[in-house]
């Protein structure tokens, strides 16, 4: 196949060849039929709608006759012979486009990745279990997640991974009982090598599903097996999360996750256009990467939309075109990644004071108002942590943060004239 994709070269940009054929394998030569396998659907059908020819063009030159591809997924491969042990079990098993190698690192994430990539190599080590990485929707949490399971699953396939989401864990758990299943539920979820738990914030509150969860997780971590959770935010701030619970997320490695930087959201930009088969316009990646600034998802999403524009109405992909599909989506979801800086300009002009005024050690009441007004549009209007608001913006620890935060919703409550304030600066910040 190296060969094919050296040859596929001379007509096509590498860096499309990259994209598209890197996991393209030979399954089998015969009768003039070349069969190859191309794991990933989306890549699968992109060869098939438009690089069909190209390959069989490329085989043919390489091999010196005629060649006929025949283009296959993972699933229409032969099945397994029957000892070949169980891979991972559980919602996402099978995501094989969560790879490490498919992952964007920058400052804002370079930690959690060497944390991730360090347990794949080296699970159940006492450094870094149990990992605990938290952060705001959309930056990649998952991701890690799963591309732990994925190389854990080539390079340990004798392990029993489980990989599952919070919710999940309980529906399965209320399943059980209802059918007195108890002990499968148990014999499945604490005989695991490797635990991978998505969103365990929504365990907070159950108290049955915690109950079972912290037996899981003792029998689990006292037999030096690893356990990944991933939350929205630190133990400490899950306001219904047991303490037995909370003392053991804390006794392993915590890694928050930040919104990318702008050379990440630049780097991500280009990733997603390129393995979507397009070279986007400079200024349109530097538009994308400073518009849409704390949500991975959300850039990915935008980039889909400038191809299906692309794709459907068959335009030309241009800094206009990509301000009509921003736009579209920030009216879809009003507030769209509003920055800090973007906040603490609108409060401050609300407010008719500076910034130095807002951050600083006054006392006086307007002082405190707007203090405490810029640190709940803050929290609720970023995927900053309490922490991070805090220390970065505010020069305060995080309960104090989560006091203002407090205080501000009861006092939106209780103060109609108020709440009006409030709503007029988060209409000001999205511009409508």
């Amino acid at each position: 196949m190296t060969n094919i994709r050296e040859e596929l070269c001379r007509d096509m940009p590498r860096a499309l060849v990259t994209t598209w054929f890197s996991d393209v394998s030979v399954v089998s030569a015969d009768e003039q039929v070349l069969t190859i396998c191309s794991p990933i659907e989306y890549k699968r059908e992109m060869i098939r709608n438009r690089y069909l020819r190209a390959l069989s063009d490329a085989a043919t030159a390489v091999t010196g006759q005629t060649c006929e591809v025949r283009l296959v997924g993972g699933d229409d491969l032969p099945e397994p012979e029957p000892d070949t042990p169980a891979r991972a079990d559980g919602e996402w098993r099978g995501r094989r486009e969560f790879a490490f190698e498919n992952f964007i690192v920058g400052e804002s994430n370079k930690y959690a990745y060497s944390a991730s990539l360090a347990v794949a190599d080296s699970p159940g080590s006492a450094t870094h279990n149990p990992l605990f990485l938290y952060g705001g929707s959309g930056l990649g949490k998952t991701h890690l997640l799963l591309a732990i399971n994925n190389r854990i699953c080539k390079k340990r396939p004798d392990f029993r991974i489980l990989v599952f989401s919070a919710e999940q864990f309980t529906n399965d758990l209320v399943n059980a009982l209802q059918n007195k299943k108890t002990i499968d539920f148990r014999e499945r979820y604490r005989s695991a090598d490797l635990l991978l738990v998505d969103d365990i914030q929504f365990i907070a509150g159950r108290d049955f599903s915690q109950e079972e969860f912290f037996h899981t997780f003792n029998t689990l971590f006292d037999d030096n097996k690893q356990i990944v959770l991933t939350s929205d935010r630190p133990p400490r701030d899950l306001q219904k999360l047991e303490e037995r619970l909370r003392t053991r997320f804390e006794g392993g490695l915590l890694i928050d996750i930040n919104p990318p930087d702008f050379e990440t959201r630049m780097a991500i930009v280009k990733s997603k256009a390129l393995s979507l088969g397009m070279i986007l316009p400079v200024d349109v990646t530097v538009y994308l990467a400073e518009t849409i600034t704390s949500n991975v998802r959300q850039l990915e999403g935008a980039v889909k939309k400038l191809m299906a524009t692309r794709n459907l109405m068959r335009a030309d992909i241009d800094l206009k075109a990509a301000q009509e599909a921003v736009a579209d989506m920030i009216r879809e979801n009003p507030g769209l990644n509003p920055t800090p800086q973007l906040i603490m300009r609108a409060v401050c002009d609300f407010y008719r004071l500076d910034e130095r005024q807002i951050t600083g050690k006054g006392r006086q009441a307007h002082l405190v108002t707007a203090r405490q007004t810029a640190m709940f549009l803050f929290r609720d209007m970023t995927n900053l942590s309490l922490e991070q608001i805090g220390e970065r913006h505010f020069s305060r620890d995080h309960t104090t943060v989560m006091h203002s935060i407090q205080r501000v919703e009861d006092r939106r409550r209780e103060d109609t004239a108020y709440d009006s304030e409030v709503k007029t600066i988060i209409e000001n910040i999205r511009g409508v």
